[in-house]
């Protein structure tokens, strides 16, 4: 009698192993990778109850219980720029019967802030704001003439800074990076605005050492005289210091189109290879 009782056992046993074995996981992968989001997909375990996710910070245990989904794919937001995650998923067998837990590892990039704006530009200031990464986000940012970004900037832990020191008439480069910590940092985010004369507008005065222009006041074409035959950087700024148009004119060339901008004040900048030229003209 004992036999048979051992015999019925060792076949209970099997069976419930088989079963337990029947409820098997499939493979995951993440795509889509940004700074904020991502995608987690798996191909179909047959006829299952559905399946469950997590995402979790990369130095989390394994989930006892996670997010009940019955298809194959989920885009997820809200993640934080420049941290490592692990994704989990399971097979929902039914019955109470799971597969076991399958990760893999991602980490989202350090997010890019998106715009940079400039206002209350004066000769010697302004004011510089950046869209926010996300909350309690650190930058860094450098303000400077020259074009090319730097190497590093000035740590900072909000997303808005008034820059003093600058120098009237002159175009200044401006870019922002996030610091997501550990050393790692966005690429930078860059935009330009020019300080205006640090004198009224009215008493500016145009200084075309090797250019002039005409007519001004102007309605549609800018006609240049340029004494020295080579390319120029014509850059029209509007009063606020904003870029308005950026072009470059060839040795031959001698309009620009003003067609697009609306009648008001503009100043403009002329740079060759060896001079630099300001002029103020009042667009009909």
């Amino acid at each position: 009698m004992r036999f048979y009782i051992y015999i019925v056992t060792i076949f209970i046993t099997a069976l419930l192993q088989r079963d337990a074995n029947a409820c098997t996981g499939t493979t995951l992968s993440v795509f889509d990778i940004t700074a904020d989001s991502v995608t987690l997909s798996w191909p179909t375990a047959g006829a299952v109850a559905g399946y469950e996710y997590e995402i979790l910070p990369a130095s989390a245990p394994q989930p006892t219980t996670g997010t009940v989904i019955t298809g194959l794919s989920i885009r997820l937001g809200g993640l934080i720029p420049g941290t490592a995650y692990k994704a989990w998923q399971r097979t929902n067998c039914g019955g109470g019967q799971f597969s076991s837990w399958i990760s893999i590892s991602f980490s989202t990039p350090c997010g890019i802030p998106a715009t940079i704006g400039i206002s209350n530009v004066k000769g010697d200031s302004a004011d510089i704001n950046w869209t926010q990464v996300h909350p309690g986000a650190n930058y860094q940012y450098a303000v400077d003439t020259l074009v090319s970004a730097p190497a590093s900037g000035t740590p900072i832990n909000i997303n808005n800074v008034r820059v003093k020191g600058l120098k009237p008439s002159k175009t200044y480069y401006v870019f922002v990076r996030t610091d997501c910590g550990s050393g790692i940092y966005s690429p930078w985010a860059s935009t330009s605005f020019f300080t205006p004369w640090s004198v009224g507008v009215n008493n500016i005065t145009n200084t075309p050492n090797d250019i002039s222009i005409y007519p001004n006041p102007v309605t549609d074409i800018l006609h240049f005289n340029f004494t020295i035959k080579e390319p120029h950087l014509i850059t029209v700024y509007n009063s606020t210091g904003s870029v308005m148009l950026s072009l470059t004119l060839d040795a031959d060339a001698t309009v620009t189109d003003l067609t697009q901008l609306s009648s008001g004040l503009y100043f403009i900048k002329c740079t060759g290879k060896n001079s630099s030229n300001s002029f103020k003209i009042l667009k009909h």
